[in-house]
């Protein structure tokens, strides 16, 4: 059933097991639980945005922001491990999100002038 509170999150039993699904596998659907659809939900740029995400890795909020950005505008998805960067480009990658752009460098030592346009920010640190 639909999620009361996020109209786009569809919500299934516990005993309900999706990752051998051939739409989980091709990444036309994302699993994820419904805290970690709120930040992007919250911000929710419009289509034709520019947007940053601070702490990408390993997708799941970036891919979101695409999908309620329709795949326009411009997200660039900065994680500075280079493992989970390589999960982020993965998921990214999977999703179809064209819009993104991932960075393997830690956002802190990003140069604000290099992205004078950014009119959303994302941060979540415990990722």
């Amino acid at each position: 059933y639909r999620d009361v509170d996020v109209p786009e999150l569809l919500v299934f039993r516990h005993s309900v097991h999706l990752t051998e699904h051939p739409l989980y596998q091709s990444g036309d659907i994302i699993l994820q639980d419904k805290a970690s659809c709120l930040p992007a939900l919250l911000l929710r740029p419009p289509p034709g945005s520019s947007v940053v995400d601070a702490c990408a890795a390993p997708g799941n909020k970036t891919t979101h922001l695409a999908a309620l950005m329709r795949n326009q505008g411009t997200i660039f998805a900065f994680d500075k491990d280079y493992k989970r960067f390589l999960s982020l480009k993965e998921m990214v990658k999977k999703s179809g999100a064209t819009c993104v752009q991932a960075v393997c460098k830690d956002f802190l030592q990003v140069d604000v002038k290099d992205h004078p346009n950014t009119e959303y920010i994302l941060v979540d640190p415990s990722c």
